[in-house]
């Protein structure tokens, strides 16, 4: 009887462990979600007619936003992009059935200039933070190289010609 309660609280203990690790990265991917459509929403309630493209994605994939509807977190950022979605809806139906891509996106750009701007509710402006790590070049260095490389227009490279370190040590 002993053992089998000691394999009861092993197995309780690693169960606790697991939903711990669990929890934590659920709030990871819940943030990681709130900060996109923070961003959605941005480009929505800032630069609306800029971002016809947006607006028609939006449309096309909208049943995927219905799931962060009722879940608290997300509520207040969603009241915009609901009125985005239903304005253009709404005006998508009054355009008729069977609309070619470039009639919807007409329609979105008309739409853009005549929705009024104070039907979208303004949030803070969105700040961003660069955090330079200890060594960046690490990072850096092959990246502009990698940039340089694949971008070096008229220029031929030879990757077996090109010696960016010596191997010697001395």
């Amino acid at each position: 009887m002993d053992k089998a309660v000691r394999d009861v609280i092993s197995s309780w203990w690693r169960l606790s462990i697991c939903l711990s690790v669990c929890a934590q990265d659920l709030n990871v991917i819940e943030e990681v979600i709130r900060m996109m459509l923070e961003i959605i929403n941005s480009c929505l309630s800032n630069s609306l007619h800029h971002n016809p493209n947006l607006v028609y994605a939006l449309l096309y994939k909208r049943e995927l936003f219905e799931q962060f509807r009722t879940h608290p977190s997300f509520q207040d950022i969603m009241q915009n992009l609901d009125t985005v979605i239903g304005f253009f809806s709404q005006r998508l139906e009054l355009a008729g059935s069977d609309l070619s891509v470039e009639r919807v996106q007409e329609v979105i750009i008309k739409g853009a200039q005549a929705l009024p701007t104070d039907r979208l509710k303004k949030f803070p402006e969105l700040k961003f933070k660069y955090v330079e790590e200890d060594q960046p070049e690490d990072f850096f260095i092959p990246y502009v190289w990698s940039l340089v490389f694949n971008a070096g227009v008229g220029l031929h490279w030879s990757p077996h010609g090109i010696e960016l370190f010596s191997m010697d040590s001395g």
